[in-house]
């Protein structure tokens, strides 16, 4: 190996770079630099084979040395101003002491600020935490930022993640492709904004990896990711993409989601309003001294209501609760949460906002019961009963409620 010439056995190793776009800029704010062998004659050697030569032969660390010594050389005349330019490193090297500082002193070297940098470092499982964050520390220190690569594959840990706190966070393909055989799809649509929520909140920018489809887009664009790329946009070049050739593709997945929005409020307004109607004639009954059973009866009999429940100012049921049309017969193994009636349900959001907003009907997302298994919206609305503020609410089967909608529309 020569580091000066950057030739592994006679293959002259190159980089190749594939841009990363941040979605609400609609635009490339950086590149990955993807190392490649030229074998001659054309033939290209991929990373697999090189790293897998360089591991056979015992000299990983000096490839991955290398490597990054190519990509600077390489990347540096030809990265725009204000971009980024990530570099993958394996553990072993990231957590070298020392290596940081050399690195910088590299990239100065190269033309470019180390701040310019983002160091991609694969979490392993069986990576020290502790050597990992405190070589973490060290990039900093250098102006360098640090991204977690493939979070999501192997042994990836969401809290060795928040006590290593990189700057970004790059989700694998597993978790964003649409066409993952992994998990059901449902499942997989509900993690994704989750998860991207807790990251952000973390203080972390959040990259999805392996973008092919526009399904694909659309599911992280929808999960609000910051950053995109894959295949989508191009296969990796040794050129530049040409800027604004993923404009229009942006544009499309943003005119989408703005329809689904006006159409899933559509949806839910049509499907929940014989619901909200009904509470507000219970609660309009209620408060002028109708019993809970005829002041609800229209409520309960409707296909999807699972029960009502009648809560004083402190959350607790002041009056037993009563069972709608798509009450399930208590199961045994969920029996030590089947009751709600000693509860205290203050501190969940539709009592909060119920109170926040008296005589308008809350609609909660939908969530899986405490009280039982089902995936369940709650309704409630505020209101004052002999003087006193009280709170009626519904719990409503919403798997059963959403297999309506086909029928609506």
């Amino acid at each position: 190996m020569s580091a000066e010439t950057g030739i592994v056995d006679g293959i002259t190793l190159c980089t190749h770079l594939q841009p990363i776009y941040s979605l609400p800029h609609q635009r490339e704010v950086g590149y990955e630099a993807l190392l490649r062998g030229d074998a001659g004659g054309g033939a290209l050697v991929g990373p697999f084979d090189l790293f897998g030569r360089a591991i056979v032969a015992g000299k990983l660390t000096e490839l991955d040395r290398m490597s990054h010594l190519t990509h600077l050389r390489n990347a540096a005349p030809l990265l725009p101003d204000a971009q980024w330019l990530f570099i993958n490193i394996n553990p072993a090297t990231f957590t070298d002491p020392g290596y940081a500082a050399r690195l910088a002193a590299a990239t100065r070297e190269a033309g470019l600020a180390p701040e310019r940098v983002v160091i991609e470092v694969l979490e392993s499982g069986g990576t020290d935490v502790a050597e990992i964050s405190r070589a973490t520390h060290a990039f900093r220190a250098q102006g360098f930022l640090v991204a977690v690569d493939d979070f999501g594959a192997g042994h990836s840990n969401i809290d060795r993640l928040l006590t290593l706190k990189p700057d970004i966070v790059k989700l694998d393909r597993s978790l964003v492709r649409a066409g993952s055989t992994h998990q059901r799809v449902p499942m997989r649509d509900a993690l994704m904004p989750k998860l991207v929520d807790l990251l952000h909140e973390s203080g972390m920018f959040v990259v999805a990896e392996g973008i092919e489809t526009g399904e694909d887009l659309m599911l992280a664009a929808r999960s609000n990711v910051d950053f995109v790329q894959g295949y989508l946009f191009g296969m990796p070049s040794p050129r530049l993409a040409r800027r604004g050739a993923a404009t229009p593709l942006f544009d499309d997945v943003f005119d989408a989601l703005a329809q689904m929005r006006r159409t899933e409020r559509l949806a839910d307004d049509l499907l929940l309003w014989p619901y909200r109607s009904s509470l507000t004639q219970a609660a309009a009954r209620f408060a002028t001294g109708a019993t809970t059973q005829a002041a609800c009866a229209d409520l309960l009999a409707l296909p999807c209501t699972l029960s009502c429940f009648f809560l004083d100012q402190g959350g607790r049921e002041f009056m037993p609760g009563l069972a709608g049309a798509a009450a399930k017969a208590p199961s045994e193994r969920f029996a030590p949460i089947a009751d709600p009636s000693a509860g205290r349900w203050d501190n969940r959001p539709y009592f909060v906002d119920a109170h926040a907003n008296p005589q308008q009907v809350i609609t909660s997302a939908p969530y899986l019961s405490v009280t039982g298994t089902s995936l369940c919206v709650t309704l409630t609305i505020a209101m004052q009963r002999a003087a006193k503020p009280v709170v009626i609410g519904a719990d409503l089967d919403w798997r059963r409620l959403i297999e309506a909608a086909p029928a609506i529309f």
